[in-house]
């Protein structure tokens, strides 16, 4: 029996982790023949036909939410776009409909991270610039009514430490929820040599240096302060790259002997081609759910040097595709400098590394989901299914 899906998202577009699964799970529902239309308020110019969006409040898409004021235009755009979204609903009475936190209502949450346990790890670590954030009120609220009150039949949690946070924060009943780890795009994320030493060129880095690749829009909690350090302690022949749009200038003051061998990038959407530049990626971040960044540097070939946070330790091995590392510049530059010192252990990471992202692929994560949104499907057509028998595996 054929039935609708419906994804509510605020933008639908590559620049970041939640638009990109959104992306990939419209491709996947549209190879299976599922009829599904995303709602959304921002749409990337260069988004292909095939995915069919409905728009919901597009005026939202000329406030910025991205740059120096982010925080401002998140805290205006994503409350408006999550009533609006959550009104528009009711053109779809019958259909599936698949939230990535941008609704108040629906029958499968997509829970990419779990703010109040972000903000735990912030405090932690003695961070308190999150109170200037006025986003992470209205997240609060929103979690407590979204999670808290179970107004969803299905819980996807991204790993296994994101099915133990719902419990323990929110309560969630172990039968509502489901993990199904985040996909990559395998067609896209491979490695490409030529692309890479174009970015080489681009950044003036020599073809025979060794580059790091850091990737994501929250330095601080990413760590890259810890990946500038391990830099000052590594050869002359070792670069950083730094990809993201946060302000890089506090960094740039971390870096004194190295400071002509770390580069930003900036925001970047030609992500392959940068994986395909690196001989190794790093992360000393404090929190993560999945990590995206990490399983498509591996796709590319790139073996990875993470902290062991979230869904990372479910996918990180040491020796294997890369090496779990600590928050400490020490730790991180001496489990680099060893494996860039070892040309065949290099390459057994690589290889490694792209092994495990095979198992990522969308195709194979997509028809969990369509699994899953079946077994939903019947429940609503036949309400006495149990609640279990959603999130039973397939």
């Amino acid at each position: 029996m054929t039935f609708e899906i419906v994804q509510v998202v605020q933008e639908i577009s590559n620049a970041g982790g939640v638009e990109t699964v959104a992306i990939e799970l419209a491709r996947v529902f549209g190879r299976n023949g599922l009829s599904n239309v995303v709602l959304a308020s921002a749409v990337a110019e260069n988004l292909e036909q095939s995915i069919k969006v409905e728009r919901v409040a597009p005026w939202l898409a000329r406030i910025p939410t991205r740059g120096l004021f982010r925080h401002i235009g998140r805290a205006i755009v994503v409350p408006l776009f999550t009533l609006a979204a959550t009104r528009a609903l009711a053109r779809h009475p019958h259909a599936v409909v698949i939230s990535h936190g941008d609704s108040l209502k629906g029958d499968v949450l997509i829970v990419h991270a779990v703010n109040a346990q972000s903000l735990v790890e912030k405090r932690a670590a003695g961070r308190w610039r999150w109170l200037l954030n006025p986003m992470h009120l209205w997240v609060a609220l929103r979690d407590r009514f979204m999670i808290g009150g179970l107004r969803y039949r299905a819980f996807v949690a991204v790993s296994e430490r994101v099915t133990e946070e719902l419990q323990r924060i929110y309560q969630v009943p172990p039968s509502r929820i489901q993990v199904i780890s985040n996909g990559i795009d395998l067609d896209r994320f491979r490695r490409d040599e030529r692309a890479g030493q174009e970015i080489r060129r681009e950044f003036d880095i020599p073809s025979d240096a060794r580059v790091l690749l850091f990737v994501g829009h929250e330095f601080s909690r990413k760590g890259l302060a810890h990946a500038v350090g391990a830099l000052e302690k590594l050869g002359d022949d070792v670069r950083l790259l730094v990809v993201g749009s946060d302000n890089p200038a506090p960094y740039r003051k971390l870096a004194h002997k190295a400071s002509d061998r770390l580069i930003f990038a900036g925001a970047r959407a030609d992500m392959p081609a940068l994986y395909s530049a690196a001989d190794a990626f790093v992360l000393p971040t404090s929190y993560e759910t999945f990590s995206l960044v990490c399983m498509e540097a591996m796709a590319c070939g790139v073996p990875v040097f993470a902290t062991p946070v979230g869904g990372i330790e479910d996918y990180l091995h040491d020796g294997i595709n890369g090496f779990r590392i600590e928050m400490d510049a020490d730790d991180v530059a001496a489990k680099i400098a060893a494996a860039l010192a070892d040309p065949a252990l290099l390459e057994r990471l690589r290889q490694g590394a792209q092994g495990t992202a095979q198992a990522y692929g969308w195709d194979q994560v997509g028809l969990t989901y369509i699994e899953l949104l079946r077994r939903i499907d019947a429940a609503k057509r036949e309400p006495s299914q149990s609640a279990r028998a959603l999130t039973a595996k397939a």
